[in-house]
């Protein structure tokens, strides 16, 4: 991803995040909820990607094709469930937790993203966004034990993303040049606002670590 993206940076840092909450949280058998090309597939010892939207990505299928609200899964028979950005697509969120929790093993181990500031993507199957505590309440319900939630960055980078996301309407040819100058300068300066003076109750994403009590 080049710097002189619109989303350079949102990329990098949900890159980052995820991949240090996987090695720090996934191991054994892992069932990724919504895999869609399988991005994170690599970091895991066992993988099994989930994909219900056959018409996007039957191309790179996934290993089931499945529900994320009636997973075709085993009760307490893997022992890390994953799920990046799909959250907010299902008409039932709640109901999504439930079936990761079901099948996840008693201590095993849950980890989740989910946007809390960011523009309609994927629509119409766009219907929500969620607070921490909104997160934590939905992990709580299901019957698990939070850990940890982990902002991915604060205000500024989030601010900046979304005027990336904006400018990027004017693209013309004869502009070109000058928007990937301006998105490698808003990025860079977003970041290092983003260090200065880190507001992390407005970040664009969240992680969720939650574990299944025995």
């Amino acid at each position: 991803m080049s710097l002189f993206s619109h989303n350079w940076l949102i990329k990098r840092i949900a890159t980052d995040h995820i991949s240090d909450a996987i090695k720090r949280w996934g191991y054994g058998h892992t069932v990724d909820v919504g895999c869609g090309t399988k991005p994170y597939a690599h970091l895991f010892a066992k993988y099994t990607g989930i994909e219900f939207d056959f018409l996007r990505y039957q191309s790179v299928p996934p290993h089931i094709w499945g529900s994320a609200l009636d997973l075709p899964i085993t009760d307490a028979s893997v022992d890390t469930v994953f799920s990046s950005q799909v959250l907010e697509h299902v008409t039932e969120p709640w109901r999504m937790v439930t079936e990761m929790a079901r099948i996840l093993k008693p201590d095993g181990y849950f980890i989740l993203t989910a946007p809390h500031i960011w523009g309609l993507h994927e629509v119409p199957h766009d219907y929500y966004r969620f607070t921490p505590h909104g997160l934590q309440f939905l992990v709580e319900r299901a019957g698990l034990e939070m850990i940890e939630v982990i902002p991915m960055a604060g205000y500024w980078v989030t601010a900046g993303a979304r005027f990336c996301y904006y400018i990027r309407r004017f693209q013309k040819p004869f502009v070109g040049i000058f928007l990937k100058l301006l998105y490698a300068f808003v990025q860079i300066f977003s970041l290092i606002l983003d260090r200065l003076h880190r507001v992390e109750t407005d970040a664009w994403n969240y992680i969720i670590i939650a574990k299944k009590r025995r």
